[in-house]
């Protein structure tokens, strides 16, 4: 089974829900914050897709600046919560997410 697909589908789903988030967060923080955080997820989303159709020696580049941005996905989070802009509970959910899809680019990465 190609390694693609379910990574895939897990960064098009964290997606979709952040940008749900991210509309009830206020104007200020939206454009500021959820701005960072709306094309961190956007560019994970370019990766995958950029790595599942990329030839095998391009793949691990690719898939190191997913893992990259994974963190700093993780890092505008807890900042998100720390500020109050996005609660607790929505907060763990998406880190939750994103930790799933950490470890399947990692094992996408060690499979090469």
């Amino acid at each position: 089974m190609d390694p693609s697909a379910p990574v895939f589908q897990k960064c098009y789903d964290f997606y979709r829900i952040l940008y749900q988030n991210l509309r009830q967060v206020s104007k200020q923080d939206r454009f500021t914050w959820g701005e960072r955080c709306d094309e961190q997820a956007l560019e994970l989303l370019t990766l995958a897709t950029k790595a599942s159709f990329a030839a095998t020696t391009k793949k691990d580049a690719l898939l190191g600046k997913a893992i990259e941005g994974i963190d700093m996905l993780r890092i505008y989070l807890r900042l998100g919560y720390d500020l109050k802009i996005l609660d607790r509970k929505k907060c763990l959910e998406r880190q939750k997410e994103l930790n799933e899809i950490g470890v399947d680019f990692g094992a996408w990465r060690k499979s090469l």
